[in-house]
């Protein structure tokens, strides 16, 4: 579709003509896919992002100043959608009790491993709990956590002290060398 043919349907469907979406999308729709693929790599969350992105579109298109790259302006909201997904994907944790198990020094068949990494941190204080987890499994600098948790960084780092000689205790973390 050429650029103006394209402004116009962006017109249309401004002021009111939902038909012009339909329009729009066809128009559109493979540039977006592929776009949200090449960050992604994931067809399924593509398609859900791929729908993000034309909502978000119909929630900012008021803003968008008709300046003949309508295509551009609807691929980057798609590539800032894809960005912000593959950087929360980055940052979720999949924890594979077999895999990280020797944080914990503990080897034990999957379901007891699962067990008694369940036990080491119900052993803990909730807020010792979240420190851990943050700072050996995400592997947060304990100044991020404070801020978050909103303590003061001295504190954190006693809480996380604190938390490591009780997992000790417990037998969960190999002695200091």
């Amino acid at each position: 579709m050429r650029k103006n043919t394209l402004e116009k349907t962006v017109d249309a469907f401004k002021r009111g003509d939902e038909t012009a979406f339909d329009v729009l999308y066809e128009a559109t729709r493979i540039d977006v896919y592929y776009v949200i693929l090449t960050i992604i790599r994931d067809p399924m969350l593509a398609e859900d992002l791929m729908q993000d992105t034309y909502m978000k579109m119909i929630e900012k298109l008021p803003e968008y100043e008709a300046r003949g790259e309508f295509k551009a302006w609807l691929t980057t909201l798609a590539k800032n959608l894809a960005l912000n997904a593959y950087n929360r994907r980055k940052r979720e944790i999949t924890l594979d009790y077999e895999d990280n198990a020797p944080l914990f020094n503990v080897v034990y068949p999957d379901a007891e491993k699962r067990y008694e990494v369940k036990g080491l941190l119900d052993g803990l204080e909730p807020v010792e709990r979240e420190i851990v987890i943050r700072h050996a499994l995400l592997d947060e600098k304990h100044r991020v956590i404070a801020e978050h948790l909103g303590m003061p960084l001295g504190t954190v780092l006693w809480k996380y002290r604190q938390a490591i000689k009780k997992l000790r205790k417990q037998g969960g973390f190999p002695d200091e060398k």
